[in-house]
């Protein structure tokens, strides 16, 4: 599994959702940053998820299909999307 967040700058959510995972120790396996992506991979991987606001922490299986996902900066959806890839 994966886990991968996105995020824009300047996101006063995005920067809450950072100081969780930062305070509970939490890596994700991929950031994707939509204000300066990275590659057009990343543009794709957006496009492909509907990913129109951050944050958002997408959680996708090892062929690449959506298990979970959470938008905002709720605790108990991120603690859903953490503990079903075993991070709590």
């Amino acid at each position: 599994m994966k886990l991968v967040k996105f995020k824009q700058n300047n996101c006063t959510p995005c920067k809450m959702l950072e100081d969780i995972l930062t305070d509970n120790d939490i890596k994700v396996d991929q950031t994707v940053n939509l204000t300066e992506p990275e590659s057009d991979e990343d543009l794709m991987l957006a496009g492909m998820h509907g990913i129109d606001k951050t944050p958002v922490l997408l959680l996708l299986d090892d062929n690449g299909k959506e298990i979970d996902r959470h938008k905002g900066v709720g605790a108990t959806g991120i603690k859903r999307v953490l503990s079903k890839r075993g991070l709590i």
